[in-house]
This record gives structure tokens, C-alpha cells and sequence, in this order.
């Protein structure tokens, strides 16, 4: 700006020299105001030049920066919504199995239940022991043993829960007396399976209705810990089930 007024006022003092006195002004001195004014146009459009350069420069690296965000906000989106996506599977996936489990732990609880009442009076009437072999059938887990490992998609509290619940999962139990076992050791068997699986049934009912809150927005019931004495509140006790000289 300094350099450009400079010029235009030499240019206009030489113009008013010229006008008013009528000099003549040599070819060399006509080539240096040539030069000086080539030069200054030029210093004009370089420092014109530079700046749209710095502008262009400015701005393609905001567009890098907004493209880059754009790109990070898409990845976050996409790995939330596939976060999501296999929440929803493993919730699903985790409460048809516990509904079959459910079903299956009643089943054996109330078979093992009829069997230690029936030892229970076998001991009570002095019946003959002819038991030689217990077995207790196990669980099968498939879906939860595939995805263990996805389980912090469900967050501490209900991840806790559930692998609680499933902590009474275990294989085909054998036991094998070398000789007939008293029909109270059986009837104690029967009865401390019976009082296992009655639990378990209610620990996995308890984990859908969680995994239910969370899928369908109904109120959560509350962790296992913070409901097992209501819950287990009005199950068959193990002394009803056994002879009482075994309590």
C-alpha cells in the first residue's frame, strides 16, 4: 500500500511538472517511470497472487478438516449402529434361550421334588436302599457359550445378571455308591437338586423381564442381588423335601 501511494504520488507530481512547464522528459527517464510502473503492477498482482493463494490454501484445509469430521462422525455412527444392532440380537438371542431354560429347570425341579418326597417316605417306612447310581441332567447353553464375549454390550449391571443366572449351568452330573446309598442320602440328593433348579427358574425369569425392560421399555425389576429374598421367598424349602432327622 506504502509502495503504491508512493508511485501515484511521483506519477502525479511528474504529470503536473509536465503540464505546467511543458518539459520534455528523455528516454531514459521515460523508461525508468515505465520500469517503476511495470514494477509496481507487478508487486500488485504478486501480492494479489499470494493472497488468493493463502485463501485458497485456508480453505481447502477447512474442507480436509470438515471432510475428515464428516468421515469420523459416519464411522462413529456406523460402528454405533452396528454396536446396536448386535445388542438387539444378543438380547433376543439371550432371552429365547433363558425362556427354554426356564421351562427345563421347572421341569427338573418338580421332578426331583416327587423324587425326595417318595426316598423321604422310602427312609420313613424303612424301605430297602437300592439306589446305586444318582444322575442329575445338566443344561445345554449354545447361544450363551457362542457369545460370551459380547456381553459388555449389555452393560455392567445386566451383564452381571446374567452371568450370574447362568452360573447354575452345568453338564450331566453321575454319582456312583459301591453300594445302595440310604434312601435319606437320596432323598438329601433329590431335594438339594430340587431346591437348585426351583432357583434357577426364578433367577432366569427374573433376567428376561431385565432383558425385557430393555428391549421393550418396561420398567426393570431390579438386579438379582437386590430381589433374591422376595424372590426366593415362597419356594419349596429343602426340610420339607428330606427326612427330619436330616436337619
Amino acid at each position: 500500500m506504502v509502495l503504491g501511494a508512493g508511485v501515484a504520488f511521483l506519477i502525479a507530481n511528474i504529470a503536473s511538472l509536465i503540464s505546467i512547464r511543458g518539459v520534455k522528459i528523455d528516454p531514459g527517464t521515460a523508461t525508468l517511470l515505465g520500469a517503476i510502473i511495470g514494477l509496481c503492477v507487478v508487486a500488485w498482482q504478486t501480492n494479489r497472487g499470494f493472497k488468493n493463494l493463502i485463501r485458497s490454501q485456508e480453505n481447502q484445509s477447512r474442507l480436509e478438516r470438515q471432510a475428515r469430521l464428516h468421515r469420523y462422525e459416519l464411522d462413529r455412527a456406523g460402528a454405533q449402529a452396528d454396536d446396536d444392532r448386535e445388542k438387539r440380537l444378543l438380547l433376543s438371542g439371550l432371552r429365547a434361550e433363558m425362556v427354554a431354560l426356564h421351562r427345563t429347570a421347572f421341569a427338573t425341579a418338580q421332578s426331583h421334588h416327587q423324587f425326595a418326597l417318595v426316598y423321604k417316605v422310602m427312609h420313613e417306612n424303612n424301605a430297602p436302599a437300592t439306589m446305586k447310581e444318582w444322575i442329575i441332567n445338566g443344561y445345554k447353553t449354545p447361544f450363551y457359550t457362542e457369545n460370551i464375549s459380547k456381553l459388555g454390550l449389555l452393560g455392567v449391571s445386566l451383564a452381571a445378571d446374567v452371568i450370574r443366572a447362568y452360573s447354575m449351568v452345568f453338564e450331566d452330573r453321575k454319582v456312583v455308591w459301591e453300594k445302595a446309598a440310604p434312601n435319606s442320602v437320596v432323598a438329601t440328593a433329590y431335594a438339594t437338586a430340587a431346591v437348585l433348579a426351583y432357583r434357577f427358574n426364578k433367577d432366569l425369569y427374573h433376567v428376561c423381564m431385565r432383558i425385557r425392560a430393555v428391549e421393550e421399555g418396561t420398567p426393570d425389576p431390579g438386579t438379582l442381588g437386590e430381589t433374591e429374598e422376595q424372590r426366593h421367598a415362597d419356594l419349596p424349602k429343602l426340610e420339607d423335601m428330606i427326612p427330619a432327622k436330616m436337619y
